[in-house]
């Protein structure tokens, strides 16, 4: 009776260490995917001031398309487009790829504005108020992420969601899904690579 209650205890020891060191490293885990992505969105901010302060005409729509990853999310991606445009003196770079898995679906759109604010403020009119909005299924704000200003809105109920920045007052970036999780969005916006 007793070597049974010390082996039930020495089992019942051994599985508490197992289940709280797997806690642990799963917790070290989650920590260091949230600080590379933070590292990654600052490297991002890094080449949109860069471009900016290299460029006095809107950056070529071949570097944007060169940003955006082969995949993304466990989604390959399915289509690439870009272009610039100009009307009456403005000018715009887009580039735009679309990642899909089944039922999953992500867009991302990169765009230079040139540094005009009137074309931010007619691209992303949610730069100009304040949101802050929850419920049981979702929410809808306006925000900062590193320093950037942001807007985020996400519906629990059919797993969709939008992130959009603006950059380097300059520099606007878009994000929507469709089948996804909230963590999608801004993983998303950590893989874009801008280079210089």
């Amino acid at each position: 009776m007793i070597v049974t209650r010390s082996v039930s205890l020495t089992v019942l020891i051994l599985s508490a260490v197992l289940i709280f060191g797997c806690k642990e490293d799963a917790a070290t885990a989650a920590a260091q995917a949230k600080k590379q992505q933070e590292q990654s969105l600052q490297e991002l901010e890094k080449s949109f001031r860069a471009l900016k302060a290299d460029s006095s005409h809107v950056v070529d729509f071949r570097i944007l398309k060169e940003a955006m990853p082969e995949q993304l999310a466990g989604m390959k991606r399915t289509a690439s487009e870009g272009q610039k445009s100009g009307f009456a003196g403005l000018t715009v770079s887009t580039a735009e790829a679309t990642y899909e898995d089944g039922d999953r679906k992500m867009t991302i759109s990169l765009m230079d504005t040139g540094g005009l604010g009137s074309v931010i403020a007619g691209i992303a009119s949610w730069s100009q108020i304040e949101i802050d909005k929850e419920d049981d299924n979702g929410y809808e704000r306006t925000t900062m992420i590193d320093g950037s200003k942001a807007y985020e809105k996400y519906d629990r109920t059919n797993k969709s969601g939008t992130l959009s920045l603006i950059s380097a007052d300059r520099f606007v970036v878009s994000i929507n899904g469709d089948q996804i999780e909230e963590s999608d969005l801004r993983i998303a916006l950590s893989k874009i690579k801008v280079r210089n």
